[in-house]
């Protein structure tokens, strides 16, 4: 049997959640304003802040995994049934959070507050500020669920030379758009001050980590057997390569001139050999303590993307009720809160949505086909397989 044959649907899962779950901790770490002193920036926790550049890849990777499954099982891909489900997977918990912030916001006569609606309205957050500072990259991720369904419609209606697979040119266009990208962020950084809103969040600065995962999902759906049987061989070059393209998450922060036009470059590379590394080990098969706690990172990772849009209310919540001098406190309260509140919120709001979206909008094919049911004993109490249809988005 080969490698590519011998991983079943629920070792896919739980290695995509598990790199889902560590994406989100370190969201987490990077937005506790406790955690933000000098000995935090100049520390171990310092490459945290890349938390969304794993997110970018792993999304890729992953919608666009379900474009090519719909088109590999049925020979054309429905981009409006697309848009409707990633409609119903992203809208409902997103205007819950910035419903609630802005009738607080309200009450406290901000009234800047109906600026930053208008901009989570259009999602234009990366280049605009939202009612929420993190929300920029929710609005790179739904440019992109624009882009790449217009970039494989362009590529299907004028595929001739292999119908099976119009999507041949695409890592030829990566590498097109990778440059291009990289070229602009360098004029940016030469001709623009320097800000966030200016040199990191802009979708057009961003787009290349994504699409580096579109790449890797062209080459798992299209050449699969060979693509893993290959990874599997040469895993332990691939983590080397990882850590050396990660390397420098250790030494620049996210505002350092490198950091913001080759580093970019060097994360999506260094978290895709990850991904890569990933899908080519059995994670599955670890000792029973590293499995216990690689599934419990993967359940987090579940529901990364709840947990992703509640965090910055918990740490607005804890900043103004819990003084600053209960530095341990704020950090108990402030992980625990966007833990438990983003997993609530997902089983009160996000999951009845995808469950309506399964009733009127049936998924065709998925990545990894999964249903709710119970825990898979196989990897332990603590794992559950991703719901039916919940695929990830920048913190899912």
């Amino acid at each position: 049997m080969t490698f590519a044959a011998s991983l079943s649907t629920s070792a896919r899962n739980l290695q995509l959640d598990v790199l889902r779950g560590v994406a989100i901790l370190m969201v987490l770490i990077c937005h506790s304003a406790i955690l933000r002193t000098p000995t935090w920036d100049a520390g171990v926790w310092r490459p945290c802040w890349s938390g969304v550049d794993l997110f970018f890849v792993v999304s890729g990777f992953l919608i666009s995994g379900l474009l090519f499954s719909e088109y590999k099982r049925t020979g054309r891909i429905l981009f409006r049934r697309f848009a409707i489900r990633r409609a119903l997977k992203i809208y409902p918990g997103f205007y819950a959070v910035v419903g609630i912030t802005v009738a607080i916001r309200v009450v406290q006569h901000r009234h800047e507050i109906w600026y930053q609606l208008l901009h989570d309205m259009l999602f234009i957050q990366s280049y605009f500020i939202g009612t929420w500072g993190h929300f920029w990259s929710l609005s790179v991720e739904e440019h992109f669920y624009i882009l790449l369904p217009l970039l494989m419609f362009f590529l299907i209606r004028n595929s001739v030379k292999d119908r099976n697979n119009p999507f041949s040119f695409i890592p030829v266009i990566f590498v097109v758009v990778a440059l291009i990208v990289l070229f602009v962020r360098l004029l940016t950084a030469r001709y623009i001050p320097y800000s966030l809103q200016t040199h990191n969040f802009p979708t057009h600065l961003r787009l290349d980590s994504l699409f580096f995962g579109v790449v890797i999902s062209y080459w798992y759906h299209f050449h699969q057997e060979r693509f893993l049987n290959l990874a599997y061989r040469r895993r332990t070059l691939i983590f080397c390569l990882s850590a050396v393209c990660l390397l420098p998450m250790f030494i620049w922060g996210q505002y350092e001139r490198w950091m913001y036009t080759f580093g970019f470059t060097s994360l999506y590379l260094g978290y895709g050999c990850l991904l890569i590394g990933f899908l080519s080990v059995k994670i599955h098969e670890a000792p029973k303590p590293a499995l216990i706690g690689l599934s419990a990172v993967a359940y987090i990772g579940t529901f990364s993307y709840s947990i992703y849009l509640w965090h910055g209310f918990c740490s607005g919540m804890i900043s103004a009720w819990l003084p600053a001098s209960a530095a341990s406190v704020r950090v108990a309260v402030f992980f625990t809160s966007s833990i438990v509140i983003g997993i609530v919120a997902a089983k009160l709001i996000e999951i009845p949505a995808l469950r309506l979206r399964e009733r009127f909008f049936p998924s065709i094919v998925g990545v990894f086909t999964s249903l709710p049911a119970t825990g898979d004993r196989q990897f332990g109490a603590s794992y559950k397989p991703a719901i039916a249809g919940v695929e990830p988005t920048i913190a899912d």
